[in-house]
């Protein structure tokens, strides 16, 4: 079974529970929290109470997709840490890194709040809802945005405080320090001071009773006493003008309320609606938000929470299985050297991460082995990462065995091709992964040609006269930005990494024939529109130097707006960090090893590729093993 845990952190209790992927709760466990306690205790609380749950249910833990977390307070989702939590005392605490450690799960974080909102959104009142907001009740006033089905917590995690906008300038000072915050007026506290307010000036008012509550100043107002049905007037107009400035914010599917008020059912979401229609902007013209009540109970807050990692990317390394291409050129060594399974032959190109319509890579293994990697990043898009603006998946990388001569062509820029091909130019880089003694390749021009030269060297069959041909050993580095002319020469196998479009215009073919024995097309008037007619600007080579650190040595191949490429030279460990900006992509060139991240651990050796999701935290690489390293 594939399962999530989530963890309902409080002040009072920590409830943990078993949540499915139809987020259902599974089961369900709890222990006090003892918040005066240093934080490590809490934790590893946290961390017992989770391996409790999953033994004593019969679970396997490789059934885990990872442990998430709602937690009072400020909490910073990206790093897993809870910034400041006064009501647990916390400051600056490494929450979800202590529980990676000792539990051996991934792990994700965000505000209490949030959880619950994304818990009602996935399994309760607004399920089915891309966008919605939830309001809490309570002592304060919490909240959670949701929208297009993910939590929105602004940068660095610090955003949705909804209970701390001002709802009155100047007005009642808040527990934050500020004056006039919707918590102090919209909250069951302040419908509880109102009504304390009110008891003092009406000593006639059945709500000098007893104890004041938000229950008593309802049960008093349907009893018909004139000071709490003014109290109730009031204390709904705030709430009304609340919902009314979030309605206009936000226009969601659905505002839910949560906390104790909301035990008032239809009593309170009955006026509420009639006063958002009467209040906000344009509802008698435009979508109209529904106010409907919390049905989750204390249950949100643990399915939101495992909804954290039930809805993000595997926590996962994933190996892929690439699509091979039988170009005329190509040679075996792909499947003799680099185990590339395949009936072709001969074997060009291996694509080994690549979202290309022409030949997507597929997932080898885990709960998403069979899917290609565009159906899973369609499914989970934050898994490409933040840096990513839209569009087509970014890159694509490359194994190319080049037995016989490239033709000699040219790429567009990214202007030129998405208004000719529709689709991305064409920047690339080329790692020599081995090359025969003698071998070269052409790379740019020797000096600068006019357009009418090389239009006349094309047709006489002198082009390459004047191309740079440079000699090539293993190990070389050639940066082929858009408009470059190039080819790869005979004997040179190469690991490309390159944008992704497969847009080429040939140039120059030697006068081979294609497959049906025909001359092979050539592109000549799109090859020089687009063409640089001079010298490479960037010489050959590595952009950084190799830097050493413990077992690990790296070199900045190459880094430009579309993809930073490092080699890593691995001989023993050494960790890296996958974050919310980048996905992290791995080709492994020679030797072997693993990829450990929390309880999983993917082999690899050489010839494969793996994908790490954007945001999969910190991995280790084990082993002795040379591999390329992609990021955006």
């Amino acid at each position: 079974m594939r399962y999530a845990i989530g963890i309902d952190l409080g002040g009072t209790n920590i409830a943990v529970g078993i949540v499915t992927e139809d987020y259902t709760l599974y089961a369900k466990d709890s222990t006090p929290t003892l918040a005066a306690r240093p934080w490590a205790e809490v934790v590893s609380d946290m961390a017992s109470l989770v391996k409790k749950v999953v033994e004593q249910n019969g679970l396997e833990p490789a059934g885990c997709v990872g442990v998430g977390i709602g937690s009072p307070g400020i909490c910073n989702g990206p790093k897993g840490e809870v910034v400041y939590s006064n009501n647990l005392h916390w400051e600056n605490v490494p929450l979800c890194a202590t529980i990676t450690k000792l539990t051996g799960f991934s792990c994700r974080l965000s505000n209490d709040a949030n959880c619950a909102a994304l818990g009602e959104v996935v399994a309760g009142a607004a399920k089915g809802c891309k966008n919605a907001v939830m309001l809490t009740l309570g002592t304060g006033v919490g909240g959670g945005v949701i929208i297009n089905g993910k939590i929105y917590e602004g940068e660095e995690s610090a955003g949705a405080e909804l209970g701390h906008a001002t709802l009155i300038s100047g007005g009642v000072e808040c527990t934050c320090g500020r004056k006039g915050c919707i918590e102090s007026y919209a909250s069951a506290t302040g419908l509880i001071r109102m009504g304390k307010e009110a008891a003092a000036a009406h000593p006639e008012s059945v709500l000098n009773g007893g104890r004041i509550s938000a229950r008593t100043v309802y049960d008093a107002m349907r009893a018909g006493d004139a000071a709490a049905t003014e109290v109730v007037a009031k204390y709904e107009e705030y709430l009304g003008e609340t919902i009314v400035n979030f309605v206009n914010i936000f226009r969601p599917e659905m505002l839910l309320l949560g906390g104790g008020i909301s035990g008032e059912g239809k009593n309170l979401t009955d006026p509420m609606n009639a006063y958002v229609r009467a209040h906000c902007f344009g509802g008698d013209r435009s979508y109209v938000t529904r106010v409907e009540t919390a049905t989750l109970g204390n249950r949100a807050g643990i399915i939101g929470a495992a909804a954290l990692c039930l809805s993000a990317p595997a926590a996962a390394p994933m190996k892929l299985v690439p699509t091979c291409k039988d170009y005329l050129w190509g040679g075996e060594r792909l499947k003799t050297e680099y185990g590339k399974k395949t009936d072709l032959s001969p074997v060009a190109e291996s694509w080994e991460l690549s979202c290309h319509k022409d030949g997507p890579s597929v997932i080898a293994d885990g709960p998403d082995a069979g899917r290609t990697l565009p159906e899973y990043i369609e499914a989970h898009p934050a898994c490409i990462g933040t840096k990513h603006k839209g569009g087509v998946f970014p890159v694509l990388i490359k194994l190319i065995d080049a037995a016989k001569p490239l033709s000699v062509q040219v790429h567009p820029n990214d202007e030129y091709a998405q208004r000719v091909e529709g689709e991305p130019g064409k920047t690339e880089m080329w790692y020599v992964v081995d090359a025969i003694p003698g071998a070269e390749l052409y790379y740019g021009f020797k000096q600068e040609t006019t357009r009418e030269e090389a239009e006349r060297r094309i047709a006489d069959g002198t082009l390459t006269e004047v191309l740079n041909a440079v000699p090539v050993k293993k190990g070389d580095v050639f940066f082929i930005e858009s408009g470059t002319l190039h080819a790869i020469g005979a004997g040179i196998l190469i690991a490309e990494i390159q944008q992704n479009s497969n847009t080429t215009y040939r140039v120059f073919d030697y006068g081979r024939l294609g497959a049906d024995g025909k001359p092979r097309a050539l592109h000549v008037e799109k090859a020089l529109d687009v063409a640089r007619l001079a010298p490479p600007e960037r010489p050959v080579g590595p952009q950084g130097k190799p830097e050493a650190n413990g077992d690990c040595t790296a070199t900045l191949l190459a880094s430009c707006e579309y993809f930073t490429t490092r080699l890593l030279d691995v001989v023993g460990s050494v960790t890296r960090y996958a974050g919310v900006d980048s996905f992290h992509s791995l080709l492994c060139l020679s030797g072997s090893g693993a990829v450990v991240c929390g309880a999983n651990a993917v082999p690899f050796q050489k010839g494969e590729s793996l994908f790490l999701p954007a945001g999969l935290g910190e991995y280790t690489i084990l082993g002795h093993a040379q591999l390329i390293l992609t990021t955006l």
